[in-house]
C-alpha cells in the first residue's frame, strides 16, 4: 500500500461515526480531553467516545471496533484515581454508558431490581425509596455520578458495606457485552421471562466480571437483590486519643456486625473535611433530616445544628456509624452495643452530626475532588484483616515519617479514612491534599459557585511526583501485608499476588473472552 493509499483511509473515529452515526460517536477535542483523565491522571486522548443508547446499540459498538482492531475502555462516573480507564496506551475508544441510565424492571416478588450500566446510584435509591425498597449495598460516597456499572466493575465502600459487603455481594446476574460484541448472561434466571432470580446455579459466572475494571467485558444491564428498607435508624459518633483505639473500634464493630455504614476519619481529614463543607449542603441536610423523621428528625437536627463544627478536638480520631433495624429497639440495641465497645476502648460519645446528616442526604455534589482551599485532592486504599489494622497504619506512618521533611516544603497534607466490610476487613484510605493546577474534570466535577470561590494553583510536577512517590509507598506497605483493593486498575499488583495456577487461569479467561487484547488493555496487569 502506498503512503497515499494509507492517507485516504478513513480514521477510525470516520469509520464508527459512518456505521454507527454521530448519536453515538462524539469526538469533540474538549470532551476527549475530559474523559482521557480521572482523578490523578491525564492520559492519552482517545480517539473516540461511543455512547449507545441500550445494550443492542454497545453490542453494535464493540462488534464494530472489533472489525476496527481498536481497543475500547468503558468509563463509569469518572471518579477513578487508578488509572481504570486513562492510561498511555493508544489509541482507544471510550466506552460512555451514561446514556444507558435506565432502573429497567423493579419487581417487589422476585425482590430483584434490573438497571442498565449506567445508572448512578442516586438514581436508583430515588426510584426504589417510595416502594420501600433497597438494595443492600446502596452506594459510595460519590454515589451521585458513579454508575452501578462502574461500581461492579472498580467494587466500592460505605453504604450498607457493614452487613452487606461490597458492590458485588448485592448483585444477582449480568448482561455482559463481549469484545466481539457477543453477549453473556449470568446467574439463574426465569424461564417466563428470562431475569435473572437469584445468583448461583453452577460456577459463578457473575463473579467473573465483578471487579475486572472492564478487562473481560463490559457491564449492560445488572441485576440486584431488593431488599425491604430498614424502618429505623440510629447514629452514633465516637471521638478517640490514639489510631490505635479507633482502628480496635472499628474493627470491634465490624466484628459485632451492629452497624450498617461506618467511616472514621484522623484529625487531619475531619478538618479538611469540616473545612470545605458546604453550608448550603448542611442547610438542605438538616432539612432533609427533619422532614424525614418527623419530631425525632426535627430534634435530630436542631442537636445538629447546635453541635455545629465544634463537637471534635483538634487531635480526635473519630469513627461515624449508623444502625438500622425494622424496629427503633433493635436499632436502638445495635447503637448500645457500639457504643459499649468504644467506650471500654478509651473512646467518648460525641454529637453524631456526621452521620445523620450523611445518612439525610447521602449522595452530595462531588465538590471534595479538590481541596479546601482548591489543591488537588487523591486517595489510595488497601483492605486487609481486621487485626492486621494496627500493623498496616504503623507501616505507613513510618514512611510518611520518612517523606515529612520533603511533605512540609512541598506542603502536602495527609490523611487517613477507614471504613469497613462486613465482618471480614477494614479499609484504610490515606488521602494527600497538594498544591497543583486543578484539571478539566475537576472543573466539570465541583459546582460553579464552589469553585469561583477557590483559589488557582501553578504547576507543581515536583511535588505531584513526590505525592506519587507516596503513594507508591503506601502500596508497598500495604502489599507488604497481604491487602487487597478495589479498583485495580492500573495501580495495584493484583496479578502478581496470584499464585502460579490463578495467573495462568485468567490469563486463560482473558485470552478466551478477549483473543486479540482490546478490552481495556493494562488493566488487572494484563
Amino acid at each position: 500500500m502506498s503512503p497515499a493509499d494509507d492517507l485516504s483511509r478513513p480514521s477510525p473515529a470516520d469509520s464508527l461515526r459512518a456505521s454507527l452515526g454521530p448519536d453515538v460517536v462524539l469526538t469533540d477535542p474538549r470532551l476527549l480531553d475530559l474523559y482521557g483523565q480521572d482523578i490523578w491522571k491525564v492520559g492519552r486522548r482517545p480517539v473516540a467516545i461511543l455512547r449507545p443508547a441500550d445494550t443492542d446499540g454497545l453490542s453494535r459498538a464493540l462488534a464494530e471496533t472489533a472489525r476496527l482492531n481498536l481497543p475500547v475502555a468503558p468509563r463509569g462516573g469518572g471518579m477513578s484515581y487508578t488509572g481504570g480507564y486513562a492510561s498511555d496506551a493508544g489509541p482507544v475508544a471510550l466506552i460512555d454508558l451514561s446514556r444507558m441510565d435506565r432502573v429497567l424492571h423493579v419487581d417487589a416478588e422476585a425482590m430483584t431490581v434490573t438497571v442498565e450500566a449506567g445508572c448512578t446510584w442516586k438514581t436508583l435509591l430515588e426510584t426504589l425509596k417510595p416502594q420501600g425498597l433497597r438494595t443492600p449495598f446502596w452506594g459510595p460516597l460519590s454515589g451521585v455520578s458513579s454508575t452501578i456499572g462502574g461500581g461492579l466493575s472498580q467494587l466500592n465502600a460505605v453504604f450498607g458495606a457493614g452487613h452487606w459487603g461490597t458492590t458485588s455481594e448485592s448483585v444477582v446476574g449480568l448482561t455482559v457485552v463481549l469484545a466481539d460484541g457477543g453477549l453473556v448472561s449470568t446467574g439463574a434466571r426465569r424461564k417466563a421471562d428470562g431475569r435473572a432470580f437469584y445468583r448461583h446455579y453452577g460456577p459463578d459466572l457473575t463473579g467473573l466480571f465483578c471487579g475486572d475494571c472492564g478487562a473481560l467485558g463490559v457491564k449492560a444491564e445488572i441485576t440486584l437483590r431488593l431488599m425491604r428498607s430498614p424502618a429505623h435508624e440510629s447514629h452514633g459518633s465516637f471521638a478517640f486519643d490514639t489510631a490505635d483505639q479507633a482502628l480496635a473500634a472499628t474493627a470491634e464493630i465490624s466484628r459485632a456486625g451492629v452497624a450498617a455504614d461506618m467511616f472514621g476519619f484522623d484529625p487531619a481529614l475531619s478538618a479538611m473535611r469540616l473545612k470545605r463543607a458546604s453550608l448550603v449542603q448542611g442547610i438542605k441536610a438538616l432539612g432533609a433530616m427533619a422532614t424525614s423523621g418527623g419530631l425525632k428528625g426535627v430534634a435530630a437536627a436542631a442537636r445538629t445544628a447546635m453541635a455545629g463544627r465544634g463537637f471534635l478536638g483538634a487531635d480526635d480520631w473519630s469513627i461515624h456509624l449508623t444502625a438500622e433495624a425494622r424496629s427503633a429497639a433493635g436499632a436502638d440495641a445495635d447503637l448500645a452495643e457500639a457504643r459499649r465497645i468504644c467506650l471500654g476502648l478509651g473512646g467518648r460519645e460525641v454529637e453524631a452530626s456526621i452521620p445523620r446528616v450523611v445518612r439525610a442526604s447521602p449522595f452530595t455534589p462531588l465538590n471534595n475532588v479538590l481541596g479546601p482551599d482548591g489543591e488537588r485532592w487523591v486517595p489510595v486504599h488497601g483492605l486487609v484483616a481486621l487485626h492486621d489494622g494496627p500493623a498496616a497504619y504503623r507501616a505507613i506512618m513510618a514512611r510518611f515519617e520518612v517523606l515529612k521533611p520533603r511533605f512540609e516544603a512541598g506542603r502536602v497534607q495527609t490523611g487517613m479514612m477507614l471504613t469497613a466490610l462486613s465482618t471480614n476487613a477494614l479499609l484504610i484510605e490515606p488521602v494527600f491534599v497538594w498544591p497543583e493546577e486543578r484539571r478539566a474534570l475537576h472543573e466539570a466535577t465541583v459546582e460553579p459557585h464552589i469553585l469561583s470561590k477557590l483559589p488557582r494553583h501553578g504547576e507543581n510536577p515536583e511535588v505531584t511526583a513526590l505525592v506519587a512517590e507516596a503513594r507508591a509507598a503506601c502500596i508497598e506497605a500495604f502489599t507488604e501485608i497481604g491487602a487487597a483493593h478495589f479498583q485495580i486498575g492500573r495501580t495495584y499488583p493484583w496479578l502478581d499476588s496470584l499464585d502460579e495456577g490463578s495467573r495462568r487461569l485468567i490469563r486463560a479467561i482473558k485470552a478466551e473472552l478477549d483473543p486479540t487484547n482490546r478490552m481495556n488493555p493494562g488493566v488487572l496487569g494484563l
